[in-house]
């Protein structure tokens, strides 16, 4: 069984406030950004969150910059389909424990 069958991913945006939500606002009007999937026009960023389908528990969390989102999306997803889930969370424990 391969991760991707047990464990979901979603991305979460960075939160902002304020004036910065606004901007953003207004960025996405005028460029259409927020019509391309996965675009973070902000270059805020955010959070990859791997968690398991049974009970929403997290598995794993990338935090990523705005210029990470796609190239961090495509690896996590290769590994979903690739990797059996003891693979999976071997390997992102051991990223995890590093300094």
């Amino acid at each position: 069984m391969r991760a991707g069958d047990v464990l979901d991913l979603r991305f979460e945006p960075r939160e902002e406030r304020g004036l910065r939500v606004f901007v953003r606002a207004v960025w996405q009007a005028v460029t259409l950004a927020d019509t391309i999937s996965g675009n973070d026009a902000s270059g805020a960023g955010g959070s990859y969150v791997v968690t398991r389908r049974a009970d929403r528990s997290e598995v794993v969390r990338v935090d990523v910059t705005h210029d990470e989102i796609g190239a961090t999306r495509a690896h996590l997803e290769a590994q979903l389909a690739e990797l059996t889930l003891e693979e999976f969370t071997a390997t992102w424990s051991r990223i995890e424990e590093q300094p």
